[in-house]
């Protein structure tokens, strides 16, 4: 670009992640002059390094668990996984789509700079030496992995790196217990790997229904993973053909591979905010009730943001596209988030959405009920025994919440979330008649379970 004219747009994004590109694509094609600063692969972690190649990853996984769990029920099968084939099929499957997306987005008059951005003041960013202008800007920067500050810390691998690993290795151990630590934990074991887990707290998946976290545990010490719970990484150093993280407890666990996975942090750093006069906090950048900055003018979306509500990817997508809405003229209203599902992707899933079970019972007021899902005949027959269900009832018998624990748990929790979003009472529940059998038919029977004493 040389021109002056060429430098500048009616809106700029930062970040082409799920949290931009949702919401610049639409712009461009109401007519909007649109560019993305990118200096990475275009579309963002969750289609190169977060969702996408997990759930690929994950597939033949669950189907070893799912054939297991029919062991000695007429199908009694042995599986061999290979990693590095199952590798190269996720990665020719992945490998096009930030080109695949980058080309719709051109070709609908995005124009894609690549590099990192800067602001140099509230109007101007600056990419490889270019000054670029727009009327708006949208901050969607995303997040990155956390690094302990730690001796050997050089020698941590992170999520990204365990989704593109051409060999598994055969010891690995995990800092972290959250759900991306969990998600790897069931990934590798299953695949054949030693797993171990340092947590510092006593606990795994922080946020999540706790007596499903516990009973994760339980079932991932039965798949041969290890616990070291209220210890912390200390060191880590390589010895020979080995690396051996050390922990504060003087512990020495051989490895050949270490990922830490302790949390991510906003990509605030760097994009010259202070100069733009954009407030942050170590949680992300500050916005308000229609995703503005302390720059009007300013907006950000996405995982960069300091909120309370999930950092994932339909929360980004929901948060571009309301933008979308806002930027174009189309919409004023402040952004209105409905109930968030979240999922991990361990074996089993744990899932949940709305007014936890623990929410319930700090706050009062709501009325929580234990549905024994694996006594059913349709989990049961599954081999899905340890399945459970938690539903969490407001005042006036509406769903309004809930948590489980099953093989299904993704199928569970996107049938009840237009349940919970749409505040369905029993009634409107009847009126829906799903196929059968499924989980889905049996939701106005849980609906009714509100109305019936203890």
């Amino acid at each position: 670009m040389t021109s002056s004219a060429e430098t500048n747009f009616d809106i700029l994004f930062i970040g082409s992640g799920q949290a931009a590109w949702n919401a610049a694509l639409p712009l461009a094609k109401a007519g909007k002059k649109v560019a993305i600063v990118e200096r990475h692969k275009i579309a963002g972690v969750c289609t190169s390094y977060g969702c996408n190649p997990k759930i690929i990853l994950d597939g033949p996984i669950k189907t070893i668990e799912d054939a297991r769990l029919y062991g000695g029920k007429g199908l009694d099968s042995t599986f061999s996984l290979d990693w590095p084939t199952l590798m190269r099929h996720k990665n020719s499957i992945l490998d096009p789509l930030p080109d695949k997306l980058g080309g719709m987005l051109e070709e609908a008059g995005v124009t894609i700079v690549r590099g990192e951005a800067k602001f140099a003041d509230e109007r101007t960013v600056v990419v490889n030496g270019e000054k670029y202008r727009a009327d708006k800007f949208v901050i969607a920067a995303g997040q990155r992995p956390a690094m302990p500050d730690i001796p050997g810390k050089e020698l941590l691998k992170t999520s990204d790196d365990f989704l593109y690993l051409p060999e598994l290795p055969g010891r690995i151990v995990l800092i972290g217990a959250g759900y991306v630590a969990m998600e790897i934990a069931s990934i590798a074991s299953k695949a054949g790997a030693r797993v171990e887990v340092v947590q510092t707290s006593d606990s795994v998946l922080e946020g999540f229904h706790q007596p499903y976290a516990d009973k994760l545990v339980g079932k991932m010490r039965e798949d041969g993973v290890t616990f070291h719970f209220g210890d912390r990484a200390a060191s880590v150093e390589r010895r020979g053909g080995e690396l051996v993280l050390t922990t504060e407890n003087g512990l020495s666990l051989a490895a050949d591979l270490v990922v830490n996975a302790t949390g991510r942090i906003p990509n605030t750093e760097g994009l010259g905010l202070e100069e733009a006069g954009v407030d942050y906090t170590e949680k992300g950048i500050v916005v308000d009730e229609h995703l503005r900055t302390s720059q009007p003018h300013i907006y950000a979306s996405g995982d960069v943001l300091d909120k309370k509500q999930p950092r994932l990817t339909p929360t980004s997508v929901f948060e571009a596209k309301y933008l979308g809405g806002l930027l174009s003229g189309a919409a004023e209203a402040p952004i209105d988030y409905p109930p968030i599902a979240t999922i991990a992707f361990t074996l089993p899933r744990i899932t949940q959405i709305g007014v936890t079970p623990e929410e319930a019972e700090q706050v009062g007021g709501y009325t929580v009920k234990p549905v024994e899902l694996g006594q059913e005949w349709d989990f049961a027959g599954r081999g899905d025994t340890d399945a459970h269900l938690t539903l969490v009832y407001d005042g006036e018998g509406r769903l309004a919440g809930a948590a489980a624990y099953s093989r299904e748990a993704l199928d569970i929790v996107n049938a009840l979330t237009p349940v919970i979003a749409l505040k369905l009472s029993a009634e409107q529940a009847d009126r829906l008649i799903y196929a059968f059998p499924s989980f889905e038919s049996k939701i106005p029977t849980y609906l009714h379970q509100a109305e019936r004493p203890e």
